[in-house]
């Protein structure tokens, strides 16, 4: 088997970009694989057929909670050239339980549910675009200076009830500080009032990846502009349900959201 990769692993014990021409033993959750085949037409993972662009590049997420093994299979006209398996290595993620809450601060009422959902579908449809990019190819940077202030995968558990994992880097910075796009894509949403995320930007990379900005005081990007990585795209804010002015910055594939952090880290 022959096909040269380009592996992103979310991890502290890896560089963020490590050239290899063999698939990795194991990989973090939470991680991204980015990887250019050189022999085969098709790639399945897990059974499952990963697309390619026409350089044969492809990229593919593990999830937060994935628990392996990931299977990778090659083939050419329809004929398997191999078979790898990757073992997926658990992680510990922080865990934080609050009781003794308000009950409407854990269960929104019905008219902001009813809110709730109408600004999912609008996320939603956003996730699913499949655009032929191959934006991902690049490195990410941050999109702004701060502290970090909360980190991928962290969750919190309200009342006994669990709330969703937090699923991408909160930077804490100052009201009105400039954020740049991660990389270069396509601004699939730009929105300025979501009842959690407030102002809001996805910018897709293709193949299903994309990035996610969020609580901006300024959304200056428009749907379906392109943009460069390290263009302005809009300022720090606390809009939607924040408790003071920060960006929460998250990278997707599709609906599976993967450790920002690393990213950057070269």
């Amino acid at each position: 088997m022959k096909f040269k990769l380009l592996l992103v692993f979310i991890s502290i014990l890896y560089s963020n970009f490590a050239h290899s021409k063999i698939l990795p033993s194991s990989i973090l959750q939470g991680g991204l694989v980015v990887g250019q085949l050189e022999t085969g037409d098709t790639l399945k993972l897990n059974g499952n057929s990963i697309k390619l662009s026409n350089d044969k590049y492809f990229v593919f997420a593990i999830d937060r909670d994935e628990i392996g093994p990931m299977n990778i299979t090659v083939l050419e006209n329809d004929k398997i050239i191999s078979i790898n398996q990757i073992k997926v290595i658990k992680r510990d993620y922080e865990i934080q339980r609050i009781n003794g809450l308000p009950k409407k601060m854990v269960t929104p009422d019905e008219e902001v549910i009813k809110r709730i959902i109408a600004d999912n579908k609008i996320i939603v449809k956003a996730k699913e675009l499949d655009l032929d990019n191959t934006f991902f190819k690049k490195n990410f940077l941050m999109p702004t200076d701060g502290i970090i202030s909360g980190v991928f995968g962290s969750q919190r558990i309200l009342n006994d009830v669990p709330k969703s994992p937090h699923k991408g880097l909160d930077i804490a910075a100052p009201e009105g500080q400039t954020i740049l796009s991660t990389n270069d894509g396509i601004v699939t949403l730009a929105e300025d009032n979501l009842y959690y995320t407030g102002g809001t930007i996805i910018i897709d990379h293709g193949h299903g990846v994309k990035s996610i900005y969020a609580h901006m005081s300024s959304v200056d990007v428009v749907a379906q502009q392109k943009v460069s990585k390290g263009e302005m795209i809009g300022k720090v804010g606390s809009t939607g349900r924040s408790t003071g002015p920060h960006l929460h910055w998250g990278v997707m594939w599709f609906n599976q959201y993967v450790d920002p952090q690393l990213l950057v880290n070269q």
